[in-house]
């Protein structure tokens, strides 16, 4: 069954390869600096290489928005997003994966009510609006300087025609492989709890987890995508919006990929953030919307008088529809796949305030005091125990989330043998897993029972050390860490 539930997150995957690949060499194909069928070879290599050697992606802050937390719901959820994609490309509308999904994952937070993180939302939304901006800025910059280059130094017109084609690959090639490494995760991120394969051992080369196994499955459908419907994207990006020179269109391409790159790039990021400047966040962002701001800069630069405002109003308004369109289909999807096919698409969650809940919440400072309406009540929604809480009008969101995560019943039984039978005990060091195994069959009703538990052990422990880049990866692994074992150890028939 759950290959069968993989299929929504193929078609998202052949969706994805026939638009935002496009956008890479859509430029370079209309130009005629390089066939197709070339540009589609170099674009299935890189994006497959990014997914596999670096498909983690800038995908947290997007997963913030809402966790799915059933099969059914992943299933749903992917299936809307790849619907709506599949319309806007069949009418030549390039459109953002992760908006797509953010709104189809919206859709699922209130068929399930969910809470939706509405700062990452206006954090993502922020960078949907930056991405292309940025674009449009690089692209005209570079024209400039490109322009001002070719003026001083004279290169004969075979010459010139050699290097474009060569850096258009180039600069086309690690486009390819940032949008692999950024979207692989959009892809197949929300089959990660459930991934059905195993890691496998290969001679002479090492073990292949599960999870890379998952990642390459998804960019074969990316690579299908390409070869069977990218074509007609490169020829909107390419044409329909401002008709592009060769040098023009290795521009676009440079400006494209400087943007992807700074979106994707995790050791830019480290580096900003050691240096005290503001990062720029790792949010997935869109190659349609990029290659539009590059070919409207350059556009631009160029005195605006040939741009067809008609076809970048169009495409502006997809980029509107879209998650309109995914939270709409999502949302009806969802009603249909539960109440007449009888899958399930939501797991139930329910919270309850009892002495347990009720002292590990004033041991974490909040007063109780507000919470004499809620004492010994179970609920069996998490957006109508926020709304009831928001209602005491004495709580911050942050100390209502936390409220919520102390609360919440979530039943584990400990079983290191689950851990090894989906080759994830590899994540452990020798002393966690010791740790692990001393608690062997332990019960718990709550995540942070286990927790605290654990941390009784030094290699359990967050570090506490300001402006340290090795804390910080120890204190993020270790949340990675605790949430494979919050997955792996849901037991709900072992509910205290």
């Amino acid at each position: 069954m759950i290959f069968i539930y993989l299929l929504s997150g193929l078609f998202l995957g052949w969706s994805f390869g026939a638009k935002d690949t496009g956008n890479i060499f859509g430029a370079a194909v209309e130009t005629k600096m390089i066939t197709f069928k070339k540009a589609a070879l170099i674009a299935a290599i890189f994006v497959t290489l990014g997914a596999v050697l670096d498909g983690s992606g800038p995908s947290q802050t997007l997963s913030k928005l809402g966790s799915v937390n059933a099969l059914g719901g992943a299933f749903t959820v992917a299936l809307a997003a790849a619907i709506t994609i599949t319309l806007m490309v069949r009418i030549g509308v390039p459109v953002a994966t992760s908006q797509t999904l953010a709104g189809a994952i919206i859709g699922w937070n209130y068929f399930a009510g969910r809470l939706t993180d509405y700062s990452s939302l206006a954090a993502i939304a922020i960078s949907w609006l930056l991405a292309p901006v940025l674009g449009a800025i690089f692209a005209a910059l570079l024209f400039f300087i490109f322009r001002s280059y070719l003026g001083k130094v004279k290169v004969h017109m075979l010459e010139q025609d050699v290097w474009t084609r060569f850096w258009l690959v180039i600069i086309g090639a690690f486009g390819a492989y940032s949008l692999g490494a950024n979207n692989i995760a959009n892809i197949v991120g929300v089959f990660v709890p459930v991934n059905p394969f195993k890691d496998i051992a290969i001679p002479w080369i090492g073990t292949v987890s599960g999870i890379t196994q998952l990642f390459l499955l998804g960019s074969v459908s990316i690579v299908v995508g390409i070869y069977t419907y990218s074509y007609k994207i490169m020829k909107t990006v390419g044409k329909e919006l401002f008709n592009l020179s060769p040098i023009t269109a290795l521009i676009a391409v440079l400006a494209e990929a400087i943007v992807l790159f700074l979106f994707s790039s995790k050791g830019l990021h480290g580096l900003l953030v050691s240096l005290h400047i503001p990062p720029i966040p790792l949010v997935p962002v869109s190659a349609s919307q990029i290659i539009v701001g590059s070919v409207l800069g350059i556009g631009l630069a160029k005195g605006g008088k040939n741009i067809r405002y008609n076809m970048l109003g169009k495409i502006s308004l997809g980029w509107v529809a879209a998650p309109l369109m995914a939270f709409f289909f999502s949302f009806v999807a969802l009603f249909i796949i539960q109440n007449v096919f009888e899958q399930q698409v939501n797991v139930d969650t329910r919270y309850v305030f009892d002495r347990q809940t009720i002292t590990q919440i004033e041991k974490n400072g909040l007063d109780t005091k507000y919470l004499s309406t809620v004492n010994g009540r179970t609920f069996e929604n998490e957006l109508a125990l926020y709304n009831e809480l928001k209602k005491q009008s004495n709580f911050d969101r942050e100390q209502l989330l936390e409220i919520l995560f102390i609360t919440e019943i979530h039943p584990m039984k400990v079983n290191t043998g689950i851990l090894r039978e989906n080759g994830l005990y590899k994540r452990f060091s020798r002393a966690q897993w010791e740790a692990l195994k001393s608690l062997e069959n332990r019960k718990y009703n709550h995540k942070w029972q286990l927790a605290d538990t654990l941390a009784k052990h030094p290699s359990w422990q967050y570090r506490d050390l300001a402006n340290s880049k090795p804390t910080e990866n120890f204190n993020k692994n270790l949340s990675e860490l605790l949430d494979i074992l919050n997955r792996s150890f849901y037991s709900p028939e072992n509910t205290k």
